[in-house]
Order: structure tokens, then sequence, then C-alpha cells
């Protein structure tokens, strides 16, 4: 057995690094922190893909499989990928920077007021250094709020989405807000009114990527799992160590996420094959999407969920705003057929293993828990459920 060296890792782990002059990319994905190997040869992609929407509401089913192949090619290529002509209005945009520079600026009271510990859904601000994505840093060097699905806050809509009235269980809403600043939950759902759209038309392309009826994923989608995080990076030094991050590296533990970069700060990495880290720019009139672990499960391995980080070196304030969709709690998620391997047989129906699936499937509620809470080890449900075995977390452990 070759010489191994343990690396940090999250939530109490270690993954084993092979002891040689090789140089090694550290990253939290899953429950647990890796590593990636530097290639001598790079054969990776070195730029992210740029895709056009502006047919996206076209009448020609042939116009929206074409934008669907592209997008099925960028995230099997890389897991990443840009889009252009979405239909959403830069004013949009533009007001959401300004409202997240406000409420930024905001006395250390107000917004703390809100506090993500004060709410067991952790939805919430988030000061500096709350979260630590990578084991090597004292903490992420951001300040954040977190809001999402709630089908008690009337914004939403559960009862039009669904036709059904808010399930018993819930007895008080998933989100919580700051005091005395109205003007923040109404600029927040403004942005979410907008963005949410998109991302639903997003998830009817991915159908048409994967061959599949246009509508084949409405019914895992019906009232997903959402979550928008406002997030402020503060000037970090030029000069600093690549282990001074924003936000460690990792990989998303959602299906999609879209993110509103403001512009003129560029700090988004994403980590090719190759173990080096290529930019994401932002670029005016764009989304950077990426696909998260649900998607890449569904895909079976497909679609990769990249991993990537923020390392602002432009001694400059960087403020961004990612979009997370994730299907219905309730959802069991399995390997699409259309993306079973098939192993020695021939489509004549040779002997060999066919469907083949690299995931068993999960339940949606169940691998969220069990990714949000190793990721917030100072919040009260993570606490409160330390000693209670992973098998046994439940969704409904962010509703107590």
């Amino acid at each position: 057995m070759a010489d191994v060296l343990p690396a940090p890792a999250a939530g109490g782990a270690h993954s084993q690094v092979p002891m040689t002059d090789k140089k090694y990319v550290y990253f939290h994905s899953g429950a647990e922190a890796t590593y990636r190997e530097v290639s001598d040869n790079p054969s990776s992609f070195t730029s992210i893909p740029t895709i056009d929407l502006a047919d996206l509401d076209s009448g020609s089913l042939e116009d929206r499989k074409r934008i669907a192949k592209e997008i099925y090619d960028a995230c099997h290529l890389c897991g990443f990928f840009y889009i252009k002509n979405h239909g959403i209005p830069q004013s949009v945009a533009d007001d959401a920077f300004a409202l997240l520079k406000r409420f930024f600026a905001l006395d250390t009271e107000t917004k703390m007021s809100a506090h993500v510990q004060k709410n067991p859904a952790i939805r919430g601000y988030e000061p500096m250094m709350e979260t630590q994505l990578d084991a090597r840093t004292a903490g992420d060097v951001k300040e954040a709020f977190t809001m999402g699905d709630c089908v008690l806050e009337p914004e939403q809509d559960y009862v039009g989405k669904t036709s059904q009235q808010p399930p018993a269980k819930f007895k008080r809403p998933q989100n919580i807000w700051p005091k005395d600043v109205p003007w923040w939950r109404e600029g927040i759902y403004k942005y979410y009114n907008s963005v949410y759209p998109l991302a639903m038309k997003l998830v009817r392309v991915f159908a048409l990527g994967f061959g599949l009826e246009e509508t084949a994923f409405d019914k895992d989608f019906r009232f997903p799992i959402t979550g928008m995080r406002p997030l402020h990076y503060p000037p970090t030094p030029v000069d600093k160590d690549e282990a001074s991050v924003g936000l460690g590296a990792h990989a998303d533990f959602s299906w999609l996420t879209l993110v509103l970069q403001e512009e003129g700060v560029p700090a988004l990495e994403v980590l090719n094959q190759d173990g080096i880290w290529v930019g994401a720019p932002p670029e005016r009139g764009t989304f950077v999407c990426n696909v998260g672990q649900y998607l890449e499960r569904q895909s079976n391995g497909r679609f990769p969920a990249t991993v990537h980080r923020v390392r602002n070196m432009t001694g400059k304030e960087r403020y961004s705003l990612p979009f997370f969709l994730t299907p219905d709690p309730d959802v069991n998620l399995g390997v699409l057929d259309c993306c079973r391997d098939q192993q020695d047989g021939s489509a004549e129906g040779g002997s060999g293993e066919d469907n083949k699936a690299k995931y068993e499937p999960i339940n949606v509620g169940d691998l969220y828990i069990r990714r949000i809470l190793p990721a917030r080890k100072k919040h009260p449900t993570s606490i409160r459920n330390i000693n209670v075995p992973q098998e046994q977390w439940s969704y409904d452990m962010l509703l107590q």
C-alpha cells in the first residue's frame, strides 16, 4: 500500500492523500473533504460555455430542443454554463444589488435580529466566519442571508401552485426576517419571484435534454426546495495565500444553481478534472449556472456537480446572489433510465449486465438534511442531533 497523508476534512473525516511530489487540490463534496491531483498534462475544459436562451419561449419545439442540447453538452463537459437573453430585465439585477448593499450596510444588531441560529430551518443572517467549507481555514470570509421555500408565506402562493392547503406539520414560517426593515423582505421576494419562473423553465429544458417529454419532471417540482442566499464578501488583500477564501471549495447540494454576480469583481473559480481552477467571472446580463449533487445522481454522473470556490483577490467588496433549486422534499430520486450505462451487452440483448446505476435511489429531503447539517456545525439543529445517527435524520428536523 502506498504511503498516505491524511487530508484535512470537514465534519471530522479524513481523506487519504498519497505522499508523492504531486500537487493536490482540496475540496468539500458531499459529507467529507477530499482531494484531486493536478495533472501534468491538462486536457479538460478551460472556459465556461455560454448558452443563448433567446428562443426559450419559442413556439417551436425544435428551437427548445436545440437549447436543451447545448445545455446538456455544457453540463456533461464541465457542469457549469452561463445563460444570456434569459428574459429577466437588467433593472431587476441592478435593483437586487442595490438591495444587498443596503442590507449588509445595516448595523449588526438589526441583522442579528434574524440570526440563523434563531431559526430551526437554518435560514436567516450568517455573520462573518459562521460557516467553514474548507477545514484548513478559520472560516468562510463572507456574510450571508438565507431564505427559501415556505408553504406559509403568501408571497410563495403554496395553494396556487399545489391546489392544496399547507400541511399541518408546518406550524410557523420557515424563513426569519430582521426587525424594522420591511423593505428587505419586499425586495428579496421581488427578485425571488423573477428568478423562480426562469428556473422552472430550465427544468423543462433539462427534460428535453434527456430525451424526455418536456413536462417529465413537473411532478417532482410542484413546490420544490428553493434557497436564495445573498452574499457579501469584504475586500481581501491581493497578496493573501490560496487558503484564504471567501467560500471554501465545494460542490452544491442542489439540483441546479443560478448565480447572479456583480460586475467588475471576478472571484468565482471552477475546478476542472485536471485539478486546475478555471475563472467564471461576472458577465453583464448573464447568470452562471451549475449542476448540483441531485442532478449529478439523477444523470448517473453524466453531469458532474463541479467543485467551485470564491476567492476575491480584487481588493474590492463583492456581492453575489445564488438561487438554488431542488425537487420537492418528499420525492424519491433515482437514476434516469436514459442515463443508465450498458455493460458488455448489445442492443440485441447480449448477456452482459445492463442498466447499471451508480447511485441508489434517495429521498430528496433525507439527502438534503445530510448535507446541510454537517456544513452548519454551530447551529442548534446540528448540536441537538449530534448523537443521532445520520440514517435517522429527516427533513422534518428543520421544522421543529
